[in-house]
């Protein structure tokens, strides 16, 4: 101005010129001087730190190793010395991450995306001017899943009891696994490894996604009563990661089968006269299925409703009254096994028992007196006088009767077989008439021998 004092008529800004070069001139109306100003601009601390970066979200492995550089977030400032000199700090790294000078953030300790899937941090760059300026930059750190957690069972071990008859396709259980990876490295799939015992088919699938446990083959309680199924889950990840668990399962008894017999009839023989409560027989009954379904109520009856016998409760068969072979030789009996199950299952058989004899009756003559007349004068030595006669109830040697004579006799003689009796001599020493008594015992063959006698 006329005072000679420069002043600005804009504002500075050394960023976008430091230096000035003015021409002035000096006159008094008469001569003029002319002089060159040099103008230097002093930098002021009037810009914040630029960060260079363009995305903010930034996706790393989460096994990538310490020291591994993240992403450079690096800023300039566009002052002028300490004004320019930009420091880093970072936030929210918790530990794991941290920055260098030059802006580049470093991992610093192993990470884990099942802990913490993801990091905010803040990177805070500041120039070193006075007042010191800072920009903050928000950075996303999203943890990318590797596939390095197994899959894990709720249980190391399952147990479900089944009833032999369940149907087939029904869901036994569902076995459930876990596995903290994520995406295809956490998507599980079910598969059975191992069944023991082991069987031509297998007896158990098992749902590839749900791990539901189904039947795919009849159970049988009498054939196996314990299966141990070994399931196995396996992940989607590469490589894929499994783990096994055991599944036991109970077979539960039903009752399907009935009792049997050991021989689809009986034939049983026993001897007359045995006492009340004797055992004669016992019978050999199974059932294949187990507690109450294999307890054996017996029921023996005749037909006829002639039933001298009972059975106990252990399928032994008893005399229950008289049995008496001349009365009745043979009795055909129905013996039904029950079971106690329910529904209750029975199976029946026949039984034959044979009477037999033993020597109780004694021969019976057919006549309490046998009489016979005989001319002396014409009788011959082995002429036939009269024959006697008995009969025995009993059967085989128990009724084979032979006869004797009990008394002595010098003119009569018996024949032992057939009861004849007959003349041994002429008789020609009788001269009068004459009663002659002859005793005749008939005998049995039997053990002991039984007798009876007659005149």
């Amino acid at each position: 101005d006329g005072n000679g004092i420069i002043s600005t008529k804009t504002k500075l800004d050394y960023e976008s010129q430091n230096n000035y070069i003015l021409n002035i001139s000096l006159s008094d109306g008469n001569a003029t001087d002319y002089a060159a100003v040099f103008i230097k601009v002093i930098d002021v601390n009037d810009n914040h730190p630029v960060f260079g970066i363009t995305s903010t979200t930034i996706t790393i492995l989460e096994n990538i190793p310490a020291g591994t550089s993240i992403t450079s977030a690096s800023a300039t400032d566009v002052d002028e010395g300490f004004n320019g000199l930009v420091v880093y700090t970072l936030k929210g790294g918790e530990g794991k991450m941290d920055i260098d000078t030059s802006g580049l953030i470093l991992l610093e300790k192993k990470l884990d995306r099942e802990t913490q899937g993801f990091y905010n941090l803040t990177v805070i760059a500041s120039d070193q001017g006075q007042p010191m300026l800072s920009t903050a930059l928000n950075l996303t750190v999203i943890i990318d899943d590797v596939n390095d957690n197994p899959p894990v069972f709720s249980l190391s071990r399952y147990e479900v009891s089944v009833p032999e008859d369940e149907v087939l396709g029904r869901a036994l259980l569902t076995v459930s696994a876990t596995d903290l990876d994520a995406g295809a490295n956490a998507l599980l799939k079910y598969r059975i490894v191992s069944q023991q015992p082991p069987t031509s088919s297998p007896v158990f699938l098992v749902n590839l996604t749900t791990g539901q446990l189904s039947l795919s083959q009849q159970l049988d309680y009498e054939t196996v009563k314990q299966f141990e199924v070994e399931v196995e889950a396996s992940d989607g990840g590469q490589p894929s990661l499994s783990a096994k668990t055991l599944v036991v399962v109970h077979v539960l008894d039903v009752n399907d089968n009935p009792p049997e017999f050991n021989q689809p009839a009986y034939d049983i023989f026993v001897f007359e006269n045995l006492q009340t409560g004797s055992p004669i027989y016992t019978f050999s009954v199974t059932d294949k299925d187990e507690v109450e379904n294999a307890q054996i109520t017996y029921y023996l009856s005749a037909e006829d409703g002639d039933n001298p016998y009972s059975i106990q409760q252990d399928g032994t068969i008893s005399v229950n009254g008289y049995v008496d072979r001349e009365t009745k030789e043979k009795y055909e009996l129905l013996l039904v096994a029950s079971d106690n199950g329910v529904p209750q299952r029975q199976n029946f058989t026949y039984v034959s028992i044979q009477v037999l004899d033993v020597n109780d009756n004694p021969p019976q003559f057919t006549k309490a007196q046998y009489s016979a007349s005989i001319r002396v004068a014409t009788a011959e030595e082995g002429a036939s006088v009269l024959s006697v006669s008995a009969t025995d109830l009993d059967v085989g040697n128990n009724s084979v009767i032979s006869y004797s004579l009990m008394n002595h006799s010098n003119d009569f003689r018996i024949n032992n077989r057939s009861g004849e009796i007959i003349l041994s001599s002429n008789l020609d020493h009788i001269t009068s008439d004459t009663v002659v008594t002859l005793l005749v015992m008939a005998s049995d063959y039997g053990v002991p021998q039984l007798t009876s006698n007659g005149k």
